[in-house]
C-alpha cells in the first residue's frame, strides 16, 4: 500500500471512516487487533484508511450481519472454505428476525398513534415505554463482541469445600450451611445473563415464595443458603410443547392422552395452550440418568413428598407460573412451560432453589408471532437453546452419539438470543462483562472472599 504525504478523498481519517460506515472508533481498534484490518500510516504517523482498508471493512461489517463472530470472520477472510448453506441459512434467519422486529415496532407506534387520537394525549411514560419496545434490540454488538472471549468454562478452587459440578454450575458447601454456585459457559453462552435473569426474577416472587438466595458477590456467583433439595422436579405447563422424550408433546404425539395423572383431550395442535397449565413432576435423576415421569400417587406411594408437602409444592408452582406468565405477557412474550426446583431449608422452610423463569428452565415465545405461526402449523417464535438442540437432533442422537462440534456462528447467535431474552424478560439493558480482566481470574478472586470462612 502506498504511505499518504496527506490526507485525501482516497485516504480517511478513523473518524471519518467510522462516521462513512457507520460503525464507532472502538469498532475499528477491535477489528485491527482482531487482524481484520490493516490502516495506513502518513508520514506524520497518523492511521488512515484507503480503498483497500475499506473495502475489506465493507466486508467485514457484511459477513457480522449474519451473526457470525469475529474469530469466525478472521477464519473465512483467511481462506478457510465456507459452509455456504449454514451461512445462507443464518442470513435468512437474520432477515426475518429482521423483519419480525420491525412489524413489532410498527404495530407499537400504530398503537401509540390510536391512542393519541382517541384520548388526544400520550404521556411520557408511554413514550419511554414505546422507545424502550421499539429500540430494546438494538444492543451495541461491537461492545458485545469485545467480551466473547469472556467464556467462563470452570471456576474450581482447591482451597473451597464441598465441591460439587453439575452440568452448567459449580457449586461449593461452606461449614456454616451456605452454598456458592458459579455460573459457567459450559450449555449457555453469557452466563451472567441466566444470573440476571434469575435474580431480576427471584425479585419478582419474593412473595410468592422465599428463595435460597444470601447474595451476589459477583455477576456470575450466588451465595445461597444450603438446602435439602426435594426429590421431586417440578414442571408446569400451559401449552402442548416440547421436545425431549419426557414432555408432553411428544408423548401426545405418540398417542398418549393420560399423562402424569392428567387427561388430554383429543385433537390439540402442536404449541397449542391447555385449558389450564398442568403440573408435569418427575423424578430427580442421578448423574448419567433421565428423569422419570410421576404423577401425584406415585409421588406419595413412594414416600418422596408428604400429602401436605405435595399440597404445598403444587399450589406455589402454579402461583409462580401465573405471575411469570403475569410479567412475560407485559413484555410481549408467552411462559409456556418452566421448571422449578425446591428444598427446605434448616428450619424446615420450602424454598425455592437453583434458577427461576430464564431461557434455561424456561420455554418463552414472541406473543404477537405466536398465534400466525400456530395456525399455520410452525412452531413459534422463541427465546432459548432449542436452535442448538434442533441443530444437535438433526445430526445424531444426544443420548447415544457423541454430539458434533457446534459451528462458532451457532454459538454466537445463541449468545446474541440470549442478551435479547434478558432484555425482553426483565426490561432492563443487558451489561456484558468487561473485556478484562478474564472472567476467570475475576471469579476466582471474587471467590477467595470466602476462604476460611
Amino acid at each position: 500500500m502506498e504511505t499518504p504525504n496527506r490526507m485525501s478523498e482516497r485516504f480517511l481519517s478513523p473518524s471519518e471512516t467510522a462516521r462513512r460506515l457507520g460503525v464507532g472508533v472502538r469498532a475499528l481498534r477491535l477489528y485491527e487487533r482482531k487482524g481484520l484490518v490493516c490502516p495506513g500510516r502518513t508520514q506524520a504517523g497518523w492511521r488512515v484508511y484507503g480503498p483497500n482498508e475499506i473495502e475489506r471493512l465493507h466486508q467485514v461489517l457484511t459477513l457480522k450481519s449474519l451473526g457470525l463472530s469475529l474469530a469466525r470472520i478472521t477464519q473465512l477472510l483467511g481462506g478457510r472454505t465456507a459452509d455456504l448453506p449454514a451461512l445462507l441459512a443464518l442470513q435468512e434467519d437474520v432477515l426475518t428476525t429482521r423483519i419480525n422486529d420491525l412489524q413489532r415496532a410498527r404495530k407499537s407506534v400504530q398503537a401509540a398513534r390510536t391512542k393519541v387520537v382517541h384520548d388526544r394525549r400520550l404521556s411520557l411514560e408511554d413514550l419511554i415505554h414505546l422507545v424502550r419496545e421499539t429500540t430494546m434490540s438494538a444492543m451495541n454488538e461491537t461492545r458485545l463482541a469485545a467480551s466473547a472471549h469472556q467464556v467462563l468454562r470452570d471456576a474450581i478452587d482447591p482451597r473451597l469445600p464441598g465441591l460439587y459440578r453439575g452440568k452448567v454450575r459449580d457449586n461449593y458447601d461452606l461449614p456454616d450451611g451456605r452454598r456458592i454456585l458459579v455460573t459457567s459457559d459450559r450449555l449457555s453462552a453469557f452466563d451472567r445473563v441466566l444470573n440476571g435473569v434469575a435474580r431480576w426474577a427471584f425479585e419478582q416472587t419474593a412473595d410468592l415464595c422465599p428463595n435460597h438466595v444470601l447474595d451476589y458477590p459477583d455477576p456470575n456467583i450466588v451465595v445461597g443458603r444450603r438446602l435439602e433439595i426435594l426429590p421431586v422436579e417440578i414442571v408446569v405447563r400451559g401449552y402442548l410443547a416440547g421436545a425431549t422424550s419426557t414432555s408432553i408433546l411428544t408423548l401426545y404425539r405418540a398417542g398418549r392422552r393420560q399423562m402424569y395423572g392428567q387427561r388430554l383431550p383429543d385433537g390439540l395442535a402442536d404449541n397449542q395452550a391447555l385449558e389450564t397449565p398442568i403440573i408435569t413432576p418427575t423424578s430427580k435423576a442421578a448423574d448419567g440418568a433421565h428423569d422419570e415421569p410421576l404423577t401425584e400417587g406415585e409421588i406419595l406411594e413412594r414416600g418422596l413428598l408428604s400429602q401436605a408437602q405435595w399440597r404445598q409444592v403444587s399450589e406455589t408452582a402454579l402461583a409462580l407460573f401465573a405471575r411469570g406468565q403475569a410479567l412475560a405477557a407485559e413484555r410481549g412474550l408467552i411462559l409456556a412451560d418452566t421448571k422449578y426446583e425446591f428444598g427446605v431449608d434448616a428450619e424446615g422452610t420450602l424454598r425455592l432453589a437453583d434458577e427461576i423463569h430464564t431461557p434455561d428452565s424456561s420455554r418463552y415465545w414472541r406473543a404477537d408471532t405466536y398465534p400466525q405461526r400456530l395456525a399455520a402449523g410452525e412452531p413459534p417464535d422463541s427465546f432459548d437453546k432449542h436452535v442448538i438442540r434442533s441443530w444437535v437432533a438433526a445430526r445424531c442422537d444426544p443420548y447415544k452419539d457423541d454430539v458434533p462440534e457446534i459451528p462458532p456462528e451457532l454459538i454466537w447467535k445463541t449468545a446474541l438470543t440470549y442478551v435479547e431474552a434478558h432484555e425482553r424478560i426483565t426490561g432492563r439493558a443487558f451489561e456484558p462483562p468487561e473485556p478484562a480482566p478474564p472472567v476467570r481470574e475475576r471469579v476466582l478472586a471474587a471467590l477467595g472472599d470466602f476462604h476460611g470462612r
